[in-house]
């Protein structure tokens, strides 16, 4: 299809026709009509002078056909995002905000332990935290492409209520992506996340202070590529992912007791379902 649309755009582009006058009887110049036998694929080739000819219409009917001595130039159609399509890999990077929702559930032992109402948990709703991620793929067809990320959430830090709790998540997917011609691309992708959470208060003993979970992670995204170059595109995307954090007891230091004089023992930090809605602009390398 490319083939045949540049051979159409140079033979329209190039056929001309010069006259002297209404007839040719006698002395009128002739009629030339250029005729261009394209064979070169590449739309942006120079063809020369072996691949078109000029046909000479003479007053008297004659015909001669000779090699035109000037060089002809075909420019290259517009280029769509997908044209970079050559089934071959690439590679990229990104920066971006991620803005994570979840709740912290704290559980005391023994049972029958009370805390305040403003103790049992934090929430915490579209907390920012920045990341970036790089990432390797190929392109299948060109619509389809496939990659592998890897990504990092930069740690968030609260204080609140005593405790002091931290948040960092690396992780790892592998996406699908769909680009439509007009630059926007839809994509899902699954992986694994590896939330390391670290809760600290003053009355803990010196014990696991933070605990890791391997944590099956789920993310749609949307976006937009502008290219840049014929090899370099300027990627826009926004992810919905989720996955779960982690679960831990800490022990406590005796004499910790809640208004009925009860003594707690332990503690158990449970960190909730973490939705992460994330912002990001990037660079993709196609070979």
């Amino acid at each position: 299809m490319k083939k045949l649309l540049v051979s159409v755009i140079a033979i329209i582009a190039t056929v001309g026709t010069t006259m002297a006058g209404e007839t040719c009887n006698g002395g009128c110049r002739p009629k030339k009509i250029r005729v261009i036998h394209i064979t070169a694929g590449d739309p942006a080739t120079m063809y020369d002078d072996t691949q078109y000819t000029t046909t000479v219409l003479g007053p008297n009917g004659d015909i001669e056909t000779y090699a035109d001595a000037e060089p002809l130039t075909v420019a290259p159609a517009p280029r769509h995002h997908h044209d970079a399509y050559r089934g071959n890999w690439y590679v990229g990077g990104r920066v971006g905000l991620h803005l994570a929702s979840w709740k912290n559930k704290y559980k005391g032992s023994p049972s029958n332990y009370k805390f305040d109402n403003d103790e049992n948990h934090d929430d915490y709703v579209f907390e920012p935290v920045f990341g970036g991620n790089i990432f390797a793929g190929y392109r299948f067809t060109p619509n389809w492409r496939g990659d592998v990320e890897f990504g990092y959430m930069t740690q968030f830090t609260d204080s609140d209520n005593g405790f002091t709790f931290k948040l960092q998540t690396p992780y790892i997917t592998a996406n699908a992506y769909y680009d439509f011609e007009s630059g926007f691309y839809l994509g899902a992708g699954v992986g694994m996340a590896f939330p390391r959470a670290t809760l600290d208060w003053e009355y803990f003993e010196k014990d696991n202070a933070s605990e890791t979970k391997l944590s099956f992670m789920g993310a749609l995204m949307a976006g937009y590529s502008y290219n840049l170059s014929e090899s370099v595109a300027l990627d826009f995307r926004y992810r919905l992912s989720g996955f779960m954090g982690p679960k831990w007891t800490r022990n406590v230091m005796s004499g910790v007791t809640d208004d009925n004089g009860v003594e707690l023992e332990s503690l158990q930090t449970k960190v909730g379902f973490i939705i992460d809605n994330s912002l990001s602009l990037g660079l993709r390398y196609e070979f």
